[in-house]
């Protein structure tokens, strides 16, 4: 009886001891598995483009797709929203699949020093140098809407014509794309962050250029009257002011019509 009695504890012993393995081993076995996930990188929703997108490229939702990737592969500046890209341009060729990066677009009414990517293709930009008082000043300020003067004695470049100063209005309603800076002491001693728009011109530096986008012919138009020596002006329009002004050309003649008698009143 003791002897039977002996082998009953054994066996016991023998269970548990089993019992007490298997749930070590499955304590282990979860630990394992709740350490792996906790190093596991969590996946993160990213902007793809649905299809290949050239440069200039307006972005709608249907050229835009949502992928999970790990946090480890998801690119800095990607976006995660439909949201932030529609509406959008592209600044460069994004293929099939590739994430959509916050660098790599710009908005269609942009101005600014990347003005060129956001600008119509069917156009170029042309540089004039900020000399007249309205530029030095600091007036003028990317956005803006403006009108282009030209003063030239015709018979320069066209000897039939009558001799005498001409001025007129060679293109209006042009939007100023964006506005060159000669570097100050101040942005010189300071670091290479750019400075807010609203500053001043005497913080931001001197105006040195006013950028402005025009369609090509227009653009050999100015290069002519440049080189004929003709002095050109800009003129600031209303941000309220639709549509073209109704403008005649000014010569002498004109001057003298519209303007002779007042001087004759005048003591």
């Amino acid at each position: 009886m003791t002897h039977r009695r002996g082998l009953l504890w054994f066996a016991s012993g023998l269970v548990l001891a089993a019992v007490a393995g298997i749930l070590t081993y499955v304590a282990v076995q979860r630990a394992t598995a709740l350490q792996k996930a906790s190093h596991t990188p969590a996946g993160l929703q990213v902007l793809v483009a649905a299809r290949d997108l050239p440069p200039h490229t307006l972005i709608g939702e249907g050229d835009l797709a949502l992928r999970e990737v790990p946090a480890t592969l998801a690119l800095e500046g990607s976006l995660s929203h439909p949201r932030e890209a529609v509406g959008q341009l592209t600044t460069a060729t994004i293929a099939r699949g590739e994430q959509i990066l916050r660098d790599r677009l710009i908005a269609p009414d942009y101005v600014g020093p990347r003005a060129a990517f956001a600008m119509d293709p069917d156009k170029v930009m042309v540089a004039f140098p900020a000399q007249d008082l309205l530029n030095t000043a600091g007036i003028v300020r990317p956005g803006d809407r403006v009108d282009l003067l030209f003063s030239l004695d015709l018979a320069r470049v066209q000897p039939e014509a009558a001799e005498g100063l001409n001025t007129l209005c060679l293109l209006q309603d042009l939007q100023v794309a964006e506005v060159v800076y000669a570097e100050s002491a101040q942005q010189a001693s300071s670091s290479s962050s750019p400075l807010p728009s609203g500053l001043g011109a005497t913080q931001r530096g001197r105006p040195e250029a006013i950028l402005l986008a025009v369609n090509p012919q227009d653009a050999l138009a100015i290069k002519f009257f440049r080189d004929a020596g003709a002095a050109p002006d800009l003129v600031l329009r209303s941000p309220a002011a639709a549509g073209l002004f109704e403008l005649v050309p000014v010569d002498g003649s004109y001057v003298l019509q519209h303007y002779w008698t007042r001087w004759q009143g005048t003591p």
